[in-house]
């Protein structure tokens, strides 16, 4: 037990630079969020809102609510996305000369919220998509914009669904190496001059059903 004891000490020591918040086990959450943000106001590191002025239970709620959602799955969550239900009826929309030499994805999907590896960084949005879960949406697309790097079909979101995504879309296909985030720069407005990329305006109207899912 000694050994046991001591090798836990060398493993956890405290850092020795940044601050130092002793909190208590024993303590609730809120309690030790409000320690925990007591001590940083006043030692100035970040600037935070008076703590008075928030709903710390709603906010806990919110926390613990996603918590549970998430542990209920038997692997960890990648993302939220709303799954396109007709993958052939989007094929139709790209010319074809976009696809040359590309990689076209399995399946179709619009990514609404990314959550990777780490703690999902907008509780309140992943809230609001777990509300949603199973759900189907009438999404509009818009353009299909493509260079040689890869292609994807642009969805309008004028408040339609929560998403976090400055872009939403659908990634059709990427040439070999290309990852599929690559959309995202893709599409941004920073690429609107650029020689290699093409934009089709899609029909007005132009409409593909989806169901909100956690991949």
């Amino acid at each position: 037990a000694c050994v046991k004891a001591a090798f836990c000490a060398t493993r956890c020591r405290p850092p020795t630079e940044g601050p130092l918040i002793e909190v208590s086990v024993a303590d609730d959450t809120a309690t030790i969020a409000r320690r925990v943000w007591a001590e940083l106001s006043a030692i100035g590191l970040t600037d935070l809102p008076e703590i008075q002025t928030l709903d710390m239970a709603a906010a806990l709620g919110v926390a613990n609510a996603c918590e549970s959602f998430l542990c209920r799955f038997p692997r960890h969550v990648e993302y939220a996305a709303i799954q396109i239900a007709s993958p052939e009826r989007v094929l139709e929309l790209v010319p074809p000369e976009m696809l040359d030499g590309k990689k076209v994805q399995k399946a179709f999907h619009v990514t609404t919220l990314y959550l990777g590896r780490d703690a999902c960084k907008d509780p309140v949005l992943l809230q609001q998509l777990v509300g949603l879960l199973g759900e189907s949406i009438e999404l509009t697309l818009t353009s299909v914009a493509s260079d040689p790097k890869g292609t994807a079909i642009a969805v309008r979101n004028e408040g339609e669904f929560p998403c976090e995504n400055v872009h939403p879309h659908i990634t059709i296909a990427n040439a070999p190496g290309v990852p599929p985030v690559y959309s995202n720069e893709l599409l941004d407005d920073s690429h609107a001059d650029d020689p290699c990329r093409t934009v089709v305006s899609l029909p007005t109207g132009t409409r593909i059903t989806g169901t909100f899912v956690f991949r």
